[in-house]
């Protein structure tokens, strides 16, 4: 007796058992045991053949509003972001070197640090395990890039691959960037004391910002003023880029959720912002070279008259 037959038998004799409390008949034109079996078989091996997830990001430059924006990323159904993510970054707050379960940034301490290619193989590695389990539970996970280590800090950008390229292969790539006006983020930026190397001048800031965008031709623009002026619609629109759910009471988990980088203006509360008041110094390096700057701003939509409105030209 195979053991489809003997199960089958089981389930015979339990309904039997059952025969005088059914509610409705059981008839002959059931589907046999055996089809059910081969429907599960079917179902295993769809699930088993299903593509896997892609692996999901949020790129944008520094003070530019991005943590609130990956807050509601994270306040969506089933959702990890992990925050400030870039294993190539040499930028090592941590100076006394504790981080007991960084391998790759206790490496870094080394007298003879990792390859470049090896850190690379470890971070995509570490990543594939985490992506897989979150897989299985059925989780979302998005990584929220720290485009400030790659172009605002290095030297020459160009020598070092995106993070886009260090990615587990074969999963696909779902990944969007959010965007604020440019002087109003430099504005931030020189206030948190972060307006130094490439950035010591707003044109040199406003150049690096033209090569991030170069980096990332073809991947979707989500612009901050849009997202604080309809936070709702344009959470759902980022929802539906990265292929995750949509949750429509996000808001009310967002006091929650805290996530490394925020260095804005410290409330819950959605807004568009006034802007700050803009030095003499930076105003005359406005307009007196603003060649990038202008560029920057045709570019992305803004209007680059430091009096003018910051929403971009929609």
């Amino acid at each position: 007796m195979s053991d489809a037959e003997e199960l089958k038998g089981l389930v015979d004799d339990a309904l039997a058992l059952l025969s005088g409390y059914a509610s409705y008949p059981v008839t002959d034109g059931d589907a046999p045991f055996e089809s059910l079996l081969q429907q599960c078989r079917a179902s295993a091996a769809r699930i088993e053949a299903r593509r896997p997830d892609p692996c999901r990001m949020i790129h944008h430059f520094a003070c530019t509003g991005g943590t609130l924006m990956s807050r509601a990323l994270a306040a969506q159904p089933n959702t990890m972001v992990l925050s400030e993510v870039d294993p190539l970054s040499q930028n090592k707050q941590n100076l006394n070197g504790f981080a007991p379960s960084d391998l790759i940034f206790l490496a870094s301490f080394n007298l003879e640090p990792p390859m470049r290619g090896t850190v690379i193989e470890m971070f995509r590695a570490a990543l594939e395990v985490l992506q897989k389990d979150m897989e299985a539970v059925g989780r979302n996970l998005i990584l929220r890039d720290h485009t400030h280590s790659h172009f605002c800090a290095a030297p020459d950008p160009s020598t070092r691959p995106l993070i886009t390229e260090m990615l587990p292969q074969g999963r696909g790539l779902r990944n969007l960037i959010t965007l604020r006006h440019p002087l109003d983020s430099y504005l931030s930026l020189r206030r948190n004391g972060w307006a130094s190397g490439p950035n010591a001048t707003f044109e040199g800031y406003a150049e690096r910002y033209l090569m991030f965008l170069d980096a990332y031709p073809g991947v979707e623009w989500i612009y901050y003023e849009d997202f604080v002026t309809d936070p709702d619609a344009v959470c759902r629109k980022m929802a539906n880029v990265l292929e995750i759910e949509f949750n429509p009471r996000w808001q009310d988990a967002l006091p929650v959720i805290h996530l490394s980088g925020d260095s804005g203006r410290k409330s819950d509360r959605i807004g568009l912002r006034a802007r700050r008041e803009i030095a003499p110094t930076l105003l005359a390096e406005i307009y007196e070279d603003s060649t990038f700057y202008e560029e920057l701003c045709r570019r992305t939509g803004y209007d680059p008259d430091p009096d003018a409105p910051s929403q971009p030209d929609s």
